[in-house]
């Protein structure tokens, strides 16, 4: 070997070992003793050249160089070659740390490549002159005092292990520090023993150094214990993390249980009280592994105290198992409060349902239970009236359980939002504990908005300040009111309330049943009586049955009144029925007296004395009656009138007791009234009977006086005593007075309480108004002045609350006047009273909630005067340093000083920033006293409303609240967000500061270093130099060793002479040895045969070692492979990292965006809501005018005032016109804005359509990342696998030496019997097919085994394994295509590569691939014998796919038929299979299918035999009749039988295999495929709005092809916007003119000027407009019609024009169609004329084509014909160029595109710009006129100028006074002369200039010359008496002749 390979060998062990990784298992360990001569240097054998050993010089610390003999120059040039070998490579490792921080390093590494190639230029002279001689370090004796060659290697050795012993890194997990540890073991092995310690220690005895000797053996003890040490740590280390991880793990896995867990409301009644017990073990387990951890910790404290190496890494661990541990313990809080809120909604839901089956089966029980109809018996109807009373009580018990849920179901938590299929829109959530995303904070008891619930784990929220976070769901929960629980309590309530109204009614109907009996009861009974009956009772007996009949009768009225029994056709028949029986009663009393006297004529005239006293009577009248008939009918008068007066005093009476008990209605105050005035009328009464007795008694006085019968006058005088008794009751007064005066008092009572009422009422609705309070200072203040006044307001009215407690008093003292046998009005007085009670204490409750909020307010009140101070001062400051902090970062650093100064600087702020910490305390302490003080206010607020409505038991109307408490939370949160961001941004920039100036120092250190390091390269090449001059010395000395050595051969020869001689000497003795020839020849022919034996075994086991090594390179280059491409997916990883952070950072922008457009629809909503108010304003305005029509229509019939009328009628109606104008503009105003407001929708889902395709992309990054781990994970388990195997193959190969060893040891002794090996049996040697096995002579039948391998392998030469290997491809065959890999689109700035791989099945369900692409591949697996997983690296079949899922279950029978061209087709009549080709000559499949499977057999390996299971060539094939000529025939010409997945075109299954990538560590064939973008999101940019891209395809503006690379990411979007920019924003319309000087202008801005003209400026705004927006030349900008008048672009007058031509692009309005229509379907339509369409579509088509209003992209004509767009006879009409627009300059039309031919393009904008020449300002133009000047406007536009005039004079091809020469005449302004149209007969103008006046006729034939001279003489009337001084007058005719001639003069002179 060259000393060239030995020192390239040297360097590369030094640069590789240079880390000092203990953990690469496969590269390079610790050292290797074992190297030639015991050099012992520590590389690693396996890196040199050729397996040879290299040498090094080594160097020891202290103790100089020892060269021995005439080897010094050698071993010097060595030496040094040596330190300039690691001079260069330090130089290098500086080279790399400087790329690293970014430095320039590009001189540096190509001079150290030059200087290493000048190294190995002088290493190869020196070896080449120079034979390698061993060392001679041993050969001579020490040097005095230095130390021998190897005691220096010895230490050179030690030192470099302890080096790499302290170097070595420590692993990050247990599994490396496992592979550590076993790395370790061997280097500890390995320094056990050392051939240099050793050789030193043999060196060091001989030469009796016992001091190095001790210090030897003392620095090879500190090797050994410092390895025992680092094993002991590195056992530690993973003992320590083991038990970390695996805490770490259990508390991942309940952290993970809980996160995804379902709080939501599904299965609520079945997790409840699982989760509650599950809640309790956990809490339990937490316990015990609180314990763990404590344990843990300690033991993790001890390594940490005693300085453990890997401190940072334990450190590391316990800071992540505590972060764990404390989240977890949130999470506990977090359930503790869900378990609380769900079990209460559990409760709730379960009592609501129970309480609600309850009041079901209350209802059904009152329904069927308290049945009643007029039949039921009064028995029933009284029984039925008890149950009812005791069926309320159990009511009762119901409206408790209901006011307890209502009043529960206000607390109750929401949990339906929490299911992913309830879309969230806009719901409240409440944090439960605090957490932390990125610089996102909620914290606890923050409400956030809940935006997605999509997953279960993590909800998307928007959190204070606005920000948007995922936070997990179990820290989230969504606050009461839930409108459900409300609901259903509401329900029950209602329920209730309708049950109670069902028993209310019952009970009336019962009641009024009972009245109803009772009341035909006595119609009965009175009906029967007779006069017979009534003369045997008392009068107050039968008084009292007619006042019985009365009462039940009065009761009936009152409970029929709602009863539901009775109709009002009942109530009448049975008022009828008592009339009628009132009726009988009055008749058989009336008869009473008469019936008396019948029965006492009848009796008998022996009747005793003893009878009654009216018979006695009776028969003294019918004795005297005899004698005085007169007298005896004038008693009969008298008793009839008595009778008759007796009557109307019971009238009275009852109507007196009437008012005894009252019953007020509603209106109490006027029923009192009525009953007062009632009382009067009784009292009238009463004073009339009083005097018809008086005149009564006297008549029967004096009758008296006269009367002879006794008894009769005793019997009248007794009836005038009791009717005078009872008058005298009646008037005495102390009855009726008292009941008039309770009358009166009541009334009085009355009215008070309502005064009292109404006041209440008022002051407690002004005290609910407001639910909360403000954040404006002065608001509060003004509240307080308000609430100040309402309590003053109520100390000067609290006289109507003590007169309403008098009155009350008054009213109970003269209700209790009326005597005790009399009913009163206690229960209705005691009803007031309660309600007078209620009254006051509500009048006290309003008081103290008054003092209560000025209480409140005048506490909160400085409070929030100080926040605000504080606050504004802070968010001022904050503001100040964010912006000072902003320029210090954007300030560029040049040198170190400046750097200094600077973090000086930042060092300041810093601090300055972090002294503000307090005041932020404090501010945000204020806040939350603010917002306490707000939340106990409302509090106070709520009870009182709350207190209000259960009082009154009447429900509020209840609104959002929106508290102020919300803005102090968000204000807080965004003053403590923007704090931390400050503070963390100036921490950060100060760290990164002072690493920056570390890195400067650091690299100034380096650049010093690499300066030294190139003189030591300088001093090294001066002493290679001088080592040439020495080695000259040494090849001198080499020509004298060859002279020397030429005088030893000379001896040699005659050596050889004498040799010769000798030789004859010997031949005589060769005869003797004949004899013995021969049986010397049989032994020699015996060792040659076992020397080919021996040589046979060692060729195996050389093969053997071979394979060996070969395995383990092949192990040693997959490792190295795999550990590369662990290292490109860190890296891809990092930079998908990096991806997702800017994606994320992007849509936190187009958040803000969206959240910027929201507020601007907002503003616009607003601004409708003012348009509406105009509208209603303008509604009444129409209003008013309808009236005023109305008045006009009657004053028309009044003529008298009908001049005054019409005067009106003409205010009105210029009123009216105004209104109309306004109208109309304010609908125009009400269109744009809607027009504004579809705009920014549209921008919004613009916005929002980005946020999705963002999101989408964030979630492929997300699948890409868990794919790569995923492909991490199981590269790591293939490595892991590979060792395996190969440690088993290593076993197993050793094993199989031992056995060789075996093997030809018997064999030796075998051969001693028989030389030839015994042959196997064919039939036994199996090999693997493709479907199953098949013996050695199947293979050597159908020639994949030729007959020398066939013996071979039967003899046992060869193995099956070998022979497989050599005969793979017809035994297994190359492999089909296995499935796809999805790569990276390759689009500008990025990497493509793999992303991850999938089965064909996979690729079909995500739509990767074309399905019938992917059957056709499926079937090409199935044919070749399996299906494949690419994923595991399985070979399946059809059955296991299926059941595996690798293919799905639809596609089993077409694969199973596919697969039997790999196992057979089962055909009729044979028992055999059939092959492909047989199968098709028996019509079991076609011909197509038949090649397709067989060119997949055949591109994979040959014809697949279906018999043998292997695949075979073409021409076996044939012989086997597999195949025949035609199949090959069409076989070659290669036929296109499988479809492209990308072109979707034919293709060969060959050529699909050329494209695939194949699996490096699977040997898989992949299809690579690019990843696929969703079409959906693929949104360009239109003219007006976005459009996607398969819009795009469908218009034919995007090929197929296009499309595809788009959707394949090879395409992005803004370069093909930049392809397809025409038919996306066209080439832009005119923009504007170019003016000479005045430069660019828009065309308002030159109509103005007059600079243009007029139409022809607005023909060119509305083709801006049509063509989609008019454009701001000035700025640059494109803006909408709405816009352009907002911004003053354009006119406002102008703007209803252009809204018309602006629907040519945006479509216009169809009533019979919902969308806009185009500008053809206008046409059609009479929207728009048809010269004006014309004119818009020739503007688009001149930009870029027909604009299609529904896609907003413009297309040629041919797709806008296809697409309805246009006809063809538009489109001829547009190919003539019609001239549509006006040239500024020569006011001539000319079409749009020969106006944008003469345009410029403005270099840095593109914008086309009109150039017009400059002209004159039209009002320089000033003629003199008669009296005064007159501009030439003036003049055109009275028509005395005519335009191309005017345009000469603004050009200055004409000058003022050439014009005023032409249009002299008679020193005046030439007459106007208007020429009248050809349709008229006759015209007349005027112009007046000044005083002078004139008047033009024009006459057309056959018009009458003399009306000619009407018109003229009633104009001359008109203008005498206008008192003009002069005028003319111009008569006119054509084809008529007069006697003046054509033309008459007349001037004021001639008239």
């Amino acid at each position: 070997m060259s000393a060239y390979g030995s020192q390239h060998g040297l360097n590369m062990s030094r640069r590789a070992s240079s880390k000092g990784d203990l953990t690469n298992a496969g590269g390079y360990h610790y050292a290797q003793s074992d190297l030639v001569q015991g050099s012992g240097n520590g590389y690693d054998p396996h890196m040199e050249m050729d397996r040879q050993r290299s040498y090094t010089i080594s160097r020891s610390r202290g103790f100089g160089m020892s060269f021995s003999g005439g080897g010094n120059a050698q071993g010097e040039a060595e030496f040094w070659m040596g330190k300039a070998r690691e001079a260069i490579d330090k130089m290098m490792n500086c080279a790399m740390e400087m790329s690293h921080m970014g430095q320039p390093n590009d001189g540096v590494v190509k001079s150290l490549d030059v200087y290493r190639d000048q190294l190995r230029g002088l290493q190869m002279a020196l070896t080449s002159t120079v034979p390698r001689r061993r060392s001679l370090r041993g050969s001579s004796g020490g040097w005095g005092d230095e130390a021998p060659r190897s005691f220096q290697d010895a230490t050179g050795w030690i030192a470099q292990q302890k080096r790499l012993i302290e170097t070595a890194q420590w692993g990050d997990d247990p599994a490396s520090i496992d592979q550590q540890l076993i790395s370790h073991q061997k280097f500890h092995t390995t320094i056990q023993r050392s051939p240099e310690v050793e050789r030193a220690k043999d060196d060091l005895m001989r030469r009796g150094d016992k001091a190095r000797s001790h210090a030897l053996e003392q620095d090879w003890e500190s090797l050994k214990k410092m390895s025992v040490s680092r094993m002991e740590q590195l056992r530690d280390l993973q003992k320590i993390l083991q038990e970390i991880s695996l805490e770490i793990m259990w508390v991942n896995e309940r952290e993970e249980e809980e996160l995804m867990f379902d709080w939501g409301d599904k299965n609520i009644e079945q997790y409840i009280p699982k989760k509650q017990e599950a809640y309790s073990k956990l809490m339990s387990a937490l316990e015990e592994k609180e314990k763990d951890l404590y344990k843990a910790k300690t033991k993790a404290d001890v390594l940490l105290k005693n300085n453990h190496p890997a401190s940072d890494k334990i450190e590391a661990y316990m800071d992540t198992l505590q972060t764990q541990w404390s989240w977890l313990l949130q999470i506990t809080k977090c359930i503790d409060v869900h378990l609380k809120e769900n079990g209460a909604y559990w409760l709730f839901f379960k009592e609501a349902n129970d309480t609600n089956s309850a009041l079901q089966k209350e209802h059904e029980s009152i329904r069927k239970k308290f049945s009643c109809d007029k039949d039921t018996s009064l028995e029933d109807l009284m029984e039925l009236l008890k149950g009812l009373e005791k069926e309320k009580e159990q009511i009762m018990e119901h409206r408790r359980q209901v006011q307890h849920l209502v009043s529960k179901s206000k607390s109750i938590v929401r949990l339906r939002p929490r299911n992913p299929e309830v879309k969230s829109n806009g719901t409240v959530v409440k944090a439960l504990c605090d957490f932390k995303q990125d610089q996102k904070v909620i914290l606890t008891g923050n409400e956030a908005i809940l935006k997605d619930n999509s997953q279960r784990s993590k909800w998307l929220v928007t959190g204070p300040g606005g920000l948007d976070m995922l936070v997990p769901s179990v820290c989230l929960i969504i606050p009461p009111p839930n409108p459900l629980s409300i609901s259903i309590a509401s329900k029950n309530e209602q329920y209730f309330e309708s049950i109670l109204s069902i028993w209310n009614q019952l009970y009336i109907n019962v009641k009024s049943l009972i009245a109803w009996q009772y009341c035909v009861l006595d119609i009965k009974y009175i009906n029967s009586l007779t006069i017979t009956m009534l003369s045997k009772m008392r009068p107050d007996e039968y008084k009292q049955i007619i006042k019985n009949m009365e009462a039940h009768f009065e009761e009936f009225k009152i409970t029929s009144r709602d009863s539901q029994m009775f109709a009002d056709e009942d109530k009448r028949s049975i008022e009828n029925q008592v009339n009628g029986a009132q009726a009988h009663y009055e008749k058989l009393v009336v008869e009473l007296p008469v019936y008396v006297k019948k029965e006492v004529v009848s009796k008998d005239s022996g009747t005793k004395k003893e009878g009654n006293r009216w018979a006695k009577v009776t028969r003294r009248v019918l004795l005297s009656s005899s004698s005085s008939t007169s007298s005896a009918s004038l008693s009969s008068q008298f008793l009839t009138e008595l009778h008759a007066l007796r009557l109307r005093l019971e009238t009275a009476e009852a109507a007196l007791s009437q008012h005894i008990h009252i019953c007020v209605g509603d209106d109490g105050v006027q029923d009192c009234s009525y009953r007062i005035t009632e009382l009067k009328m009784v009292q009238s009464d009463v004073d009339l009977m009083r005097d018809e007795y008086i005149r009564l008694r006297e008549r029967i006085v004096k009758d008296l006086e006269d009367m002879n019968d006794s008894d009769k006058a005793q019997f009248l005088r007794s009836e005038l005593g009791g009717i005078n008794q009872r008058l005298a009751l009646l008037k005495s007064g102390s009855f009726a007075t008292f009941v008039s005066l309770r009358l009166r008092a009541l009334r009085d009572m009355l009215e008070s309480v309502a005064r009292a009422e109404d006041l209440v009422k008022v002051h407690e609705a002004r005290l609910t108004e407001k639910e909360t309070t403000s954040l404006t200072p002065s608001e509060v203040e003004e509240y307080i002045s308000i609430l100040k006044h309402i309590k003053a307001e109520l100390d000067q009215k609290r006289d109507i609350l003590t007169s309403m407690e008098a009155e009350l008093t008054k009213a109970t003292h003269w209700n209790s006047q009326v005597g005790s046998s009399s009913h009163k009005c206690d229960m209705m007085l005691m009803k007031y009273t309660e309600h007078a009670g209620v009254l006051s204490d509500r009048w006290r409750r309003i008081e103290a909630q008054i003092s209560t909020r000025l209480q409140d307010l005048q506490l909160y009140l400085p409070q929030l005067h100080h926040y605000k101070q504080t606050s504004a001062s802070l968010i001022e400051w904050i503001d100040v340093t964010r912006k000072k902090q902003d320029a210090m970062q954007a300030t560029k650093i040049d040198n170190v000083q400046a750097l200094k100064e600077h973090i000086s600087n930042q060092k300041a702020l810093n601090t300055e920033i972090k002294a503000k910490k307090e005041t932020v305390e404090s501010v945000l302490k204020d806040n939350e006293t603010c917002v306490h003080a707000i939340k106990d206010y409302e509090g106070d607020l709520a009870s009182y409303a709350s207190g209000l409505e259960t009082l009154l038991k009447i429900p509020f109307k209840r609104t959002m609240l929106k508290s102020p408490s919300t803005d102090l939370n968000q204000e807080f949160s965004h003053i403590q967000t923007r704090y931390m961001e400050l503070l963390a941004l100036s921490g950060n920039y100060h760290k990164f500061l002072g690493e920056l100036l570390k890195s400067m120092e650091e690299l100034k250190i380096r650049n010093t270093r690499i300066d030294m390091l190139e003189e030591e390269l300088r001093q090294l090449r001066e002493g290679i130099n001088d080592s040439n001059s020495k080695n000259k010395s040494l090849e001198e000395a080499i020509g004298q060793y060859e002279l020397k050595l030429s005088q030893s051969q000379s001896k040699l020869l005659s050596l050889e002479e004498v040799e010769r001689t000798t030789a004859l000497k010997c031949s005589s003795t060769k005869d003797s040895l004949d004899s013995t020839q021969s049986q010397l020849a049989d032994l020699k022919d015996e060792i040659e045969r076992l020397k080919y034996l021996l040589g046979e075994e060692k060729r195996k086991s050389k093969l053997a070692e071979e394979r060996y090594h070969q395995q383990k390179e092949e192990y040693d280059s997959v490792l190295k492979k795999r550990q590369n491409e662990l290292e490109t997916v860190s890296w891809s990883k990092m930079e998908v990292e990096k991806s997702v952070t800017n994606k994320e950072h992007e849509i936190e922008q187009l958040r803000r965006q969206l959240a910027e457009n929201e507020a601007m629809v907002k503003e616009l909503q607003k601004e409708m809501s003012k348009m509406q108010s105009l509208q209603s304003e303008y509604d009444a305005i129409v209003k008013d005018r309808d009236a005023l029509l109305l008045k006009l229509q009657r004053a028309e019939k009044d003529k008298e005032h009908i001049q005054r009328i019409e005067e009106d009628l003409s205010r009105m109606k210029l009123s009216l016109d105004s209104e109309h104008h306004s109208r109309q503009r304010l609908q125009g105003e009400n269109e744009r804005i809607k027009m504004d407001l579809s705009y920014w929708k549209d921008q919004c889902d613009g916005k929002q359509g980005l946020i999705r395709q963002l999101d989408s992309d964030k979630e492929i990054l997300e699948r890409e990342k868990k794919s790569m781990k995923s492909e991490l994970e199981l590269l790591r388990r293939e490595i892991r696998e590979l060792e395996d195997n190969y440690k088993s193959r290593f076993v197993t190969l050793q094993k199989d030496l031992q056995e060789a060893t075996v093997v030809k040891q018997t064999l030796q002794t075998e051969l001693k019997t028989s030389r030839e090996p015994p042959a196997l049996d064919a039939s036994s040697v199996i090999f693997d097919g493709v479907r199953k096995p098949v013996t050695a002579s199947h293979l050597l039948d159908c020639r994949v085994l030729d007959n020398l391998t066939f013996n071979q392998v039967v003899k046992g030469y060869k193995t099956v394994f070998e022979v497989s290997s050599d005969k793979k491809v017809n035994l297994k065959g190359t492999g089909p295509i296995a499935g796809v890999i999805i790569e990276s689109s390759k689009s500008p700035g990025s990497s493509p590569g793999p992303l991850y791989k999938l089965t064909f099945t996979e690729a079909k369900k995500e739509n990767l691939l074309p399905p019938d692409s992917i059957d056709l591949l499926l079937d090409a697996q199935a044919a070749t014998g399996h299906i494949i997983d690419p994923r595991t690296n399985q070979k399946l079949t059809v059955e296991e796919a299926c059941n595996q899922g690798v293919v799905d279950e639809e596609d089993r029978e077409r694969l199973l038929a596919a697969e039997a061209a790999a196992i057979g087709y089962s055909g009729p009549g044979t028992k055999k299979p059939l092959s492909v080709f047989q199968a098709m000559k028996k019509g079991l499949i076609e011909k197509s299918t038949t090649l397709r499977l067989l060119q997949a057999q055949e591109s994979v390996g040959g014809i697949l035999d279906p018999v043998l299971s292997v695949f075979l060539p073409r021409d076996v094939a044939i012989e086997r009749k597999l195949v025949d000529d035609t199949i090959c025939h069409a076989l070659n010409q290669k036929p296109e039988l499988y479809l492209d997945p990308e072109s979707e075109e034919g293709v060969t299954y060959m050529a699909m295999k050329r494209r695939c990538k194949v699996e490096p560590h699977t040997g898989l064939l992949l299809l690579p495929i690019p990843e696929k973008v969703d079409p959906s999101k693929l949104v360009f940019d239109g003219v007006r709005k976005p459009v996607t891209a398969k819009q795009l395809l469908d218009c034919s503006v995007l090929n197929k092809p296009t499309f595809k690379d788009l959707e394949n990411g090879k395409k992005l979007v803004p370069e093909v916007s930049v392809d397809k920019k025409v038919s996306l924003k066209g080439t832009g319309p005119i923009a504007g003119v170019y003016v000479g000087n005045h430069g660019k202008m828009s065309f308002s801005e030159a109509k103005k000027q007059m600079l243009i003209p007029d139409e022809s400026a607005d023909l060119l705004l509305e083709a801006q407009a049509a063509t989609g927006h008019i454009i701001d030349p000035k700025a640059n900008e494109k803006l909408t019609v709405d816009e352009a008048c907002a911004r003053g672009v354009v006119d406002v007058m102008d703007q209803e024009q252009l809204l018309e031509a602006e629907a040519a692009a945006v479509g216009y309005k169809d009533p019979d169609k919902s969308k806009p229509v185009s500008v053809f379907e206008a046409i059609k339509k009479g929207i728009i004329d048809e010269k004006t369409g014309l004119r818009f579509l020739q503007a688009q088509e001149s930009v870029g084509g027909i604009l299609d209003p529904h896609l907003s992209v413009f297309l040629p004509k041919e797709t806008a014909i296809r697409r309805n767009l246009i006809d063809k006879n538009l489109l001829r009409a547009l190919n003539q160029s019609p001239e549509c627009y006006i040239d500024p300059e020569s006011d001539e039309y000319v079409s749009y595109a020969t106006l944008k031919k003469r345009c410029k393009i403005e270099p840095h904008t593109g914008l086309l710009l009109l150039p017009i020449a400059e002209k004159l300002d039209p009002s320089e133009l000033i003629f003199d006129g008669v009296r005064k000047p007159v501009t030439g406007k003036q003049l055109l536009d009275c028509g005395v100028l005519d335009k191309p005039t005017f345009n000469q004079l603004l050009r200055g091809e004409k000058t003022v006074p050439e014009v005023s020469m032409d249009k002299k005449e008679d020193s005046t302004v030439s007459s106007v002369r208007n020429k009248p149209s050809k349709d008229s007969s006759a015209h007349a103008c005027f112009f007046l200039v000044g005083n002078h006046f004139q008047f033009e006729i024009f006459l057309w034939k056959n018009v009458n010359f003399f009306m000619c001279i009407l018109m003229l003489l009633s104009f001359t009337l008109w203008y005498f008496c206008t008192s003009k001084s002069y005028f003319e007058i111009n008569i006119m005719k054509k084809n008529f002749k007069n006697p003046f001639g054509n033309i008459i003069n007349i001037n004021s002179s001639h008239v």
